[in-house]
């Protein structure tokens, strides 16, 4: 008896040191999960990119391309914090791809001043006019209780003609920095709605006065 039980208590200590030697399992960056947030950002407009090359029919490397900020797909005049980094991205991402990227921020002349020298601007009088450009990349964003869904697409400006397009979803989880669930009381055109509990409407960017 005594003799079964040392090689039973044997057996675990074997065990023990065996499951204390086990490598943890390496984080999936397959959706993006676990990455930090200019990262996360990186990493949704390569998954963008990969899309839109592959569905690409018409667009040489040669056109030029202006990639316009995301707007929301309820209301094409509004956009959000999350959006005006998504712009940047895909204009990084698109360039690696080897796309003729135009940056459309470029003003007309170099502002030197006290507190430094710039040229981006987002005042459409000191824009330059001679832009050739023929195609624009369009997003809309549509959020959802648990994410945002992405539509993304090339569009010729000549003949409003879809030569590629791109869906994706990221969850909350995926943009904990930028989105978050929504809380059990809400407020919708005044009036203030208690859900039965937190994350039942649509998730809310961090960063919005809405």
């Amino acid at each position: 008896m005594l003799k079964r039980a040392l090689i039973y208590m044997a057996i675990l200590v074997l065990a023990g040191c065996a499951s204390g030697t086990k490598e943890p399992p390496k984080p999936s960056f397959v959706d993006g999960n676990g990455l930090p947030p200019t990262a996360v950002i990186n990493h949704i407009s390569q998954r963008i990119t990969t899309e839109l090359t592959q569905q690409n029919d018409a667009l040489r490397p040669d056109q030029p391309l202006v990639v316009l900020t995301p707007v929301l797909v309820g209301d094409l005049n509004s956009t959000n914090a999350f959006a005006l980094q998504l712009q940047q991205g895909l204009m990084a991402s698109l360039h690696s791809f080897q796309f003729n990227v135009v940056d459309l921020n470029l003003g007309d002349g170099i502002r030197v001043t006290e507190e430094g020298d710039f040229i981006l601007t987002r005042e459409w009088q000191k824009l330059s006019t001679n832009l050739p450009v023929d195609h624009l990349v369009v997003s809309t964003m549509s959020p959802a209780t648990n994410g945002m869904a992405i539509n993304t697409r090339i569009v010729t400006i000549s003949n409003n003609r879809v030569v590629s397009t791109s869906q994706t979803f990221i969850t909350q989880k995926e943009l904990g920095n930028y989105l978050q669930r929504s809380e059990q009381v809400v407020s919708h055109d005044g009036i203030l709605y208690r859900q039965s509990a937190p994350g039942m409407n649509e998730v809310r960017v961090l960063g919005d006065n809405k």
